[in-house]
């Protein structure tokens, strides 16, 4: 198989390189580790080092919203104003000092020793999750399994009410929405935004009894952040802590079923699962590369970029580039894996970095010490439309019920 003359990221959509694409950038990182994507308007960047390093570099900005949106025709622009007013409120989208402030508004809620206080629930909801599927034999990982679990761990920890919980049922994200242009998720936005300004006096009194009040109420009362604000980055949690992740534990799955000897590995030896939720991340990511534009002339691998141009940084590919990791194809649990490029690098590190790990570790852990003999059904996994977005739309499988002490 060869890249086509165009050397684009698009090419992905082309029918010789579905399910392969750790070989396609292969191929391309091979011929090209950093180059000028005509189809797309953007530098690309495969290699682990200068992905590792651009992500650090402060020439490099986040916000690129607004740039986007501007460029729509002009109906489009219309239709995804109300989407674009919410991600350019979001700090993934911001750059200091507004994205320091923003990310100050979540942070005291992310940090390892609160995750650790959530850890029973994360693990009591994966065994009542498998507790309905595991008798049967079978399950969809996606839809019986990984998408609950992480819907009710953001549910409690975006204090989403009860009555309001199945407005994040099989929540794609954002940013799918936005570039594709799509409006379809604009009334489930509206809808929760109305459940949201119902707790606003709670959440700033700080009179709320749910996890998100008890994050953010400390911060809000010196009136330093608005409702649109908060908004924004109650959806932001929400769109990292439960799409993202879902599809993490989703590929993990997968991984496994294409080895299955790491999965032997991981019901022998359960310590394991901490070191393999990074190997996890770094196999197969569900968000493969993130865009910046540059805000001052850059030299990378001896191509210059310009201030003003898009730089797409190919967070897969530098997940496996053999420069930096031995093997990089091959799913390995013990590897140690703490440098993948999934959650990013610099100020725009994922604040959910703990929450993911921890529900990864979890899910997977409980799931190959309650099965075995894992079989796919229905022929080969279909994947989400995208060249970006990793999303599995189902994972089908059998299997067979492992009884507690029963040998792997």
């Amino acid at each position: 198989m060869t890249i086509t003359e165009t050397e684009s990221l698009l090419d992905l959509f082309e029918p010789e390189w579905s399910g392969r694409t750790y070989e396609f950038y292969s191929a391309l990182r091979g011929r090209n580790p950093v180059h000028w994507d005509d189809l797309m308007r953007s530098w690309v960047v495969l290699s682990h080092a200068d992905i590792a390093a651009l992500s650090k570099d402060d020439r490099l900005s986040g916000a690129r919203i607004g740039e986007f949106h501007a460029a729509l025709p002009p109906e489009s622009r219309a239709d995804m104003a109300p989407l674009a007013a919410i991600l350019q409120d979001m700090m993934l989208f911001r750059e200091p000092p507004e994205h320091t402030r923003l990310r100050r508004l979540i942070r005291p809620g992310l940090t390892p020793r609160f995750i650790r206080t959530v850890r029973s629930m994360i693990e009591e909801l994966a065994d009542e999750l498998l507790d309905r599927v595991v008798p049967t034999g079978r399950m969809d990982v996606i839809h019986d399994f990984s998408e609950p679990l992480t819907r009710g761990v953001i549910a409690l920890l975006a204090g989403v009410p009860a009555h309001a919980a199945h407005l994040l049922k099989d929540w794609r994200g954002l940013l799918p929405e936005f570039f594709s242009q799509s409006s379809a998720e604009m009334s489930r936005l509206t809808a929760l935004r109305e459940v949201f300004d119902a707790g606003a006096e709670q959440r700033r009194s700080g009179a709320g009894d749910d996890l998100f009040t008890q994050m953010i109420s400390a911060q809000l009362r010196d009136g330093e952040y608005t409702e649109d604000e908060v908004f924004a980055n109650f959806l932001l949690l929400i769109d990292a802590g439960q799409a993202t992740t879902t599809h993490l534990v989703g590929n993990a799955a997968l991984a496994l079923l294409d080895h299955p000897e790491q999965a032997d590995l991981l019901r022998q030896r359960p310590e394991l699962a901490g070191n393999a939720a990074y190997e996890f991340l770094r196999y197969d990511s569900s968000v493969q590369f993130t865009t910046r534009v540059a805000t001052a002339d850059i030299e990378v691998a001896g191509r210059h970029i310009r201030g003003g141009d898009t730089v797409t940084l190919v967070l897969g590919a530098g997940n496996h580039d053999p420069a930096r990791y031995t093997d990089p194809d091959r799913l390995d649990l013990t590897r140690k894996a703490t440098d993948h490029l999934s959650f990013g690098h610099g100020i725009h590190f994922c604040l959910g970095a703990a929450l993911a790990l921890t529900e990864i570790e979890i899910a997977m852990h409980r799931l190959v010490q309650r099965t075995r003999n894992w079989r796919l059904e229905g022929g080969e996994p279909s994947w989400l439309d995208s060249v970006n977005f990793r999303f599995l739309n189902a994972l089908p499988i059998r299997f067979d019920e492992r009884k507690p002490g029963e040998a792997a």
